[in-house]
């Protein structure tokens, strides 16, 4: 009878062991979980912050494109006025002359 309750308490002993390294890896795996939510709620930020970065950068395209068409029209007024003042000063030379 004393073998007996002898290995029941040994079988207690081996359940009890058994039950808290359970708990133990239980609560182990709660932390790689806990980083896997915040790595993927960063993710999630740096998504957005990526749409947002190509949103500005197709405006910025838009933009430039704008200003290069302005540019070209400034250019042309430019063009346009110093041939007019080769034209007066060619003129007036011939007036002076």
């Amino acid at each position: 009878m004393d073998e007996v309750l002898e290995r029941l308490e040994a079988l207690e002993r081996k359940v009890r062991e058994t039950l808290a390294e359970l708990e133990e890896t239980r609560r182990g795996r709660g932390a790689p979980e806990k980083e896997i939510q915040a790595l993927q709620a960063e993710l999630r930020s740096r998504e957005q912050e990526l749409v947002t970065l190509l949103a500005e950068r197709k405006g910025d395209a838009a933009e430039i494109t704008r200003l290069r068409v302005e540019r070209e029209e400034v250019r042309g007024r430019v063009e346009g006025l110093l041939a007019e003042i080769a034209r007066l000063e060619a003129a007036m030379q011939g007036v002076g002359s």
